[in-house]
């Protein structure tokens, strides 16, 4: 009999990382004054006006014209006679906190109730919110929790479990009382201990043994979960059980900075949008130097240094607090804490000079995929004209690239920097459809090509969900001399780390624009000289780390800096900078220190996204960082097991991460991992031995590198191991193009699957299938920590025959599941295919060296095969650098296999685990092939049954009578806790397998209803 097996619990999290660099121009302006009003400008949609007020009239709109542009109004900003205040950037939607909890893919659970409470300390806020579900229905069930957290959020606390109503037949929850706040672990659980039932805490562990010990226990159907990094500021989680008829509680909790608005600090609550209850508990830290404001106007009480208002079921959309004119503020841990902390913000007052250094060229690099809609492509445009029109004197010329998956230039060759030319590229922009994944390594590759010394301002959040992302492959991809812009709109969903080391790489700089005052000087801001940072210091501190670890400054940029505070806090910071043989030493007065919680995990994340950048050589430090300052990200996960033994099974213990960090400091090791291998960062070859390496202390298989793999790797010329994503080429960019339900479903950046992939089929049909990857990948922007989707995606990929596209998406999910053996089987086949012939032999040795799981069945053989079908016709390739060893090997090969040529061979594999999918192949006497019957009269013979795997399963014949062979799919089981799910099957059907006449037919067949059969393909031999 078959037996179940089904996943509970998973979370995806994305946590941003700051980016550390060697020797080269680095800068992040975090704010500019405005000195002018915005110019007229027409866009096409989400048109919101909203007039400025000023002397009690009623002004003409500032010509923005965009939600995105309109900038939030304080109640408390505007005053008769006097000038508004900057504002951030107004959205055309929520996004920020707004939470939602499905069951299966389409069925949402509504929140039943919520609370937060926001304990703000100077520069930086913690904040911890209380989510409260009750599953009315009669079935167990699998939920997945969603939610978009802040940029730059740094979550440090996750937890679910039942919890019971105070009066049942109301409803009424059980919302704390925040008299005191304790944001700890242990104060957490105790403010909600009369009313939480056993709740499970996550903790922070290494990815690959936090992914394995996941997958291990959704086998053994026990409730794990786990957080991972997966793109800028998202947050999912799957959780379970939902129990029927039960009030369930999920509390997460994260640390971010307040956002720089010229001299302001201001912190914005976007409120989810539910109609739910709602408490809100606020603890603002009284800084009597600055002027608080808060919107709306609330009435607050003093206690113990804060001030301190509650609100119950707001009627606002957000809550806004703002510090006026807070500069130069620093935090210290608190008096409780052991180990003792410093973290500071400052804007230096350098002087300005302009620089000589300016390209006449430029290039604007326009990111059209999903994440840009609305608001930040309506950002981006308006950046864009304001850099080519307030630059005409210095940018001579200009063209624009865009792209997502593909790109494309708006203009042959460059154009003049004309005012009419760039009102006809903004209005080309304005019919651009913004769909799919971002792909920036694409975008860089195809700027590479122009050789002419240009600036590149890049106008994109960042988040890459598609192609290549090592920094260090990106930043090698910009020509010497070319200088990367980039610019941060304050937005949710921005990778930082990407933009400031692309930016710090190639000499150029970040510029915030979190609002429509600052776009102005933000266009301008690249022709300053920058100043070069000879050296900073604090009394008190040390390892003082710079976020970004910039090696030059730009006037009015924004540092952040944090350290360890080694005896009593000076009162002033000593910055060193030069310019031009000019030394200046810039005295920053520290102006008011504040203790915080939060002060620990800034200069935790710093070290930890600094040492994360260096890859594998600096990961063992990264880890220990990460896991002792609790910093899930991307060499750590957040996972929660049911009971300490579970953790002790998996190795997950206490470990010496306490004397790691207390006996080593990241800047140190920043600085050595730069002096000894500076040189080979970005290294494809070198990225791949170092990868290799670690394979062989992963758990969930065991691997040891044979030395013949080892000489295969050197014998192999370095270019070998670079792969280039060379891009789409679609045909339906405008929005007059597309289907108008699908623009409805991109507009609203909540694309549905269904209707997503029904259309990629029509335009399949119309054999325009790059239009069709290119809207497929928009699942993946929406969802880029789901390896099932990617892999769904991956395979649809596969069947269109651009295996270029769905090698880098099996990357993806090797890298989080590096204990998955079909994983190296597909992405060596695609590398095959792709004529990467060399690196597919390492994937294929790799692959068959390592002692994989018993629940991939027949795996060994089914890789055997295809490996040998390769060797074959590499064997006829004289040139082939590697012939002496695949010629062995195919000889090898060979003698384990009685016939190595089939007159049928049929493989399948699927996209989702704990999935039983099973091959029936019914032959032209009518006897069926499958599991119960796997080998059939005429010689027909299937591998083991794969009931808990994505397979694979593969069917051969040697030597097949003439007829029709009928290729079908049972689609068995799968979770059935969930109420839908998408599981889609992959099929290779070889006719002639082996010899030259081969003939492959590749098919993509989605499965919705358990326990039926689907049609593949039928066969004629």
């Amino acid at each position: 009999m078959k037996k179940f097996l089904f996943p509970l619990i998973v979370i995806f999290i994305s946590i941003q990382s700051c980016s550390v660099s060697n020797e080269k121009n680095s800068a992040v302006i975090e704010s500019v004054d405005a000195d002018g009003t915005m110019d007229n400008f027409d866009t096409e949609a989400y048109i919101e006006e909203e007039a400025e007020y000023k002397n009690g009239e009623s002004a003409s709109n500032s010509g923005f014209g965009t939600s995105a542009s309109a900038p939030i109004m304080d109640s408390t900003s505007v005053t008769s006679g006097k000038k508004k205040n900057k504002s951030t950037w107004k959205r055309s939607e929520k996004s920020e906190n707004t939470v939602s909890l499905f069951i299966g893919d389409n069925d949402e659970l509504p929140m039943d109730a919520g609370q937060m409470v926001v304990t703000v300390d100077g520069f930086r806020a913690r904040v911890l919110m209380d989510c409260f579900f009750f599953h009315k229905e009669s079935f167990q069930a699998e939920g997945t929790f969603k939610m978009k957290l802040p940029q730059g959020a740094s979550p440090y606390y996750f937890a679910f479990g039942e919890s019971v109503y105070i009066d049942k037949n109301k409803k009424e929850v059980p919302f704390v009382n925040y008299e005191q706040v304790d944001f700890t672990p242990e104060g957490i659980r105790n403010m909600r201990s009369e009313n939480w039932k056993s709740p499970k805490e996550a903790v922070v562990v290494e990815k690959e043994k936090a992914a394995f010990a996941y997958t291990q226990t959704v086998r053994r159907q026990i409730d794990p979960a786990l957080a991972e990094w997966s793109g800028a500021d998202i947050f999912n989680c799957r959780v379970f059980p939902l129990i029927p008829e039960k009030l369930h509680r999920i509390v997460i909790g994260y640390d971010v900075d307040l956002t720089t608005i010229g001299n302001d600090k201001e912190f914005i609550l976007q409120l989810p949008d539910s109609n739910a209850p709602m408490v809100l508990d606020f603890n603002i830290a009284e800084v009597s130097s600055f002027p608080l404001s808060i919107t709306p106007q609330q009435k607050m009480t003093s206690q113990s240094g804060y001030q301190k208002f509650k609100i119950t079921n707001p009627k606002e959309e957000e809550i806004k607090i703002r510090y006026q004119g807070m500069q130069n503020i620093a935090l210290i841990s608190d008096k409780e804490e052991k180990e003792k902390y410093f973290a500071a913000q400052s804007t230096p007052d350098l002087p300005k000079n302009n620089t000589n250094n300016i390209s006449d060229k430029a290039i604007i690099a326009l990111d059209i995929s999903l994440s840009s809609q609305p608001d930040k492509f309506n950002i981006w445009l308006n950046l864009a004209e304001k850099i080519l029109k307030n630059n005409q004197d210095v940018i001579q010329e200009f063209n624009v690239l865009f792209f997502n998956v593909e790109t494309y230039s708006w203009k042959e060759n460059m154009v003049k920097n004309t005012t009419g030319n760039v009102d006809d590229f903004i209005r080309f922009a304005q019919g651009t459809v913004l769909q799919g994944a971002s792909d920036l390594g694409i975008a860089l590759d195809e700027i590479k090509k122009i050789n002419s010394n240009k600036n590149i301002f890049l106008l994109s959040d960042g988040n890459i969900t598609w192609g290549k992302s090592e920094p260090y492959a990106l930043s090698n991809s910009v020509n010497k001399g070319d200088m990367v812009f980039a610019y941060n709109s304050g937005m949710s969903g921005t990778s930082i780390s990407t933009l400031r080391h692309l930016t710090r790489e190639t000499g150029g700089s970040v510029f915030a624009v979190t609002g429509e005052d600052e776009l102005n000087n933000a266009s301008k801001a690249f022709r300053n000289q920058a100043w070069k940072l000879e050296n900073i210091s604090i009394d008190g501190v040390d390892d003082l780390l710079i976020e970004g670890r910039p090696s030059f400054i730009y006037p009015g940029q924004e540092i952040t800096l944090s350290g360890r505070q080694t005896n009593t806090i000076g009162n002033k910071i000593q910055l060193k900078v030069s310019q031009n043989g000019n030394n200046k030493t810039i005295t920053i007065p520290i102006r008011k220190t504040i203790p915080s919680s939060t002060t620990k995990r800034i200069y935790g994340k710093m070290a930890t996204d600094g040492l994360e950048e260096f890859g594998y050589d600096t990961e063992k430090y990264a880890v220990s960082y990460a896991r002792h300052f609790k910093i899930p990200g991307k060499t750590c996960s957040f996972l929660m097991l049911e009971t300490q033994e579970d953790y002790n099974q998996f190795n997950i213990k206490s470990t010496e991460d306490d004397f790691v960090v207390k006996n080593s400091t990241a800047g140190e090791i920043i600085r050595k991992t730069i002096r000894e291998i500076g040189s080979l960062l970005g290294n494809p070859k070198a990225g791949f031995k170092k990868w290799m390496k670690k394979l062989t202390g992963l758990q969930g298989f065991e691997f040891e590198i044979p030395t013949s793999l080892e000489m295969l790797v050197e014998k192999i010329p370095e270019n070998k191991f670079a792969i280039n994503s060379k891009g789409l080429s679609c045909k339906k960019r405008k929005k007059s193009e597309i289907e108008s339900e699908v623009m409805k479903e991109l507009k609203k950046r909540k694309p549905d699957y269904d209707l997503i992939s029904n259309s990629a089929e029509k335009l399949k049909t119309d054999k325009l299938n790059h239009d069709a990857l290119r809207l497929l990948s928009s699942l993946v922007e929406k969802n880029p920590g789901d390896a099932v989707m990617t892999r769904d995606v991956a395979f649809s990929a596969m069947e269109m025959g651009m295996e270029e596209q769905a090698y880098f998406l099996f990357k993806r999910v090797l890298e989080k599941r590096p204990y998955e053996p079909q994983t190296y089987h597909a992405i060596a086949r695609n590398l095959d295919k792709m004529g990467h012939s060399e690196l597919a032999v390492l994937y294929y040795e790799i692959a068959l060296s390592a002692k994989w799981d018993n629940r991939f069945g027949d795996f060994n053989e089914i890789a055997k095969l295809d490996y040998l079908n390769m060797l074959k016709k590499l064997k006829s390739t004289p040139s082939f650098s590697l012939k002496e060893y695949t010629d062995n090997r195919l000889e090898k090969l060979q003698s384990e296999f009685k016939e190595s040529e089939k007159d049928l061979l049929i493989t399948i594999s699927w996209n989702t685990d704990n999935t039983d999918i099973d091959l029936h192949v019914i032959e032209p006497s009518g006897e069926e092939c499958y599991y119960s019957h796997p080998k059939t009269k005429s010689g027909g013979q299937l591998t083991k049954d794969v009931t808990t795997g994505y397979g694979p399963e593969m069917y051969t014949l040697t030597e097949a009578k003439k007829g029709k062979y009928t290729v079908k799919v049972k689609y068995y089981s799968s979770n059935r806790n969930r109420s839908s799910t998408r599981t889609k099957v992959y099929a290779n059907i070889y006719k002639n397998w082996g010899t030259p006449q081969e003939e492959v037919i590749r098919k993509v067949i989605s499965l919705a209803d358990k326990k039926e059969m689907h049609d593949v393909a039928v066969i004629k031999i």
